[in-house]
């Protein structure tokens, strides 16, 4: 029995070089050029009853409401609806949009952007760092007294010199 090679629907490399220039939706001037035509689409759009079921199900499955926002953008500026700065300025309009929908309905939803508190400062977080590599020595006395015998040798003159020791510098035969 022979085997069926598999049937993939992925573009083969090279395809996207035989299409006429233009033909792309993303190649042609964008239907909406404005930020306030943008958001008036995008609104109206995700205020239809059944588009904001599915985007609430997706909020309170804890969907971040920052990736959807960039995924629906982004698909906006593939299908030629806007231009990518467009879709970047309606971001943060389009997040407060669906968090008030979403808190309108008791949901609390994921921001995206909320920084995760670990508890400990970057320097105590640099020493546990090092520790865990089987360094235990005091990282940063150590990198102030590397930088202060750093800046004590001289230098190499030239854009693409390396650092060299005093001792090492060799005056060049001739000058």
């Amino acid at each position: 029995m022979a085997k069926k090679s598999p049937m993939l629907s992925a573009p083969i490399p090279g395809q996207s070089l035989t299409a006429e220039p233009g033909s792309r939706p993303w190649e042609k001037p964008a239907k909406y050029t404005t930020v306030e035509e943008t958001l008036k689409f995008y609104i109206e759009d995700l205020s239809q009853p059944k588009k904001m079921a599915r985007l609430l199900d997706k909020i309170e499955e804890g969907a971040p409401l920052g990736l959807i926002v960039d995924s629906i953008q982004t698909i906006g500026v593939s299908k030629g609806l806007h231009t990518l700065d467009v879709g970047y300025l309606i971001s943060p309009v389009l997040i407060e949009f669906m968090k008030v929908a979403a808190e309108q309905e008791g949901i609390s939803p994921v921001i995206g952007d909320e920084d995760e508190d670990v508890g400990m400062s970057e320097e105590e977080a640099i020493v546990l760092l090092r520790k865990s590599n089987g360094d235990d020595s005091d990282a940063p006395q150590e990198e102030e007294e590397m930088m202060e015998e750093e800046q004590a040798q001289p230098m190499r003159k030239g854009l693409m010199a390396p650092r060299m020791a005093e001792e090492e510098i060799v005056p060049e035969e001739g000058m």
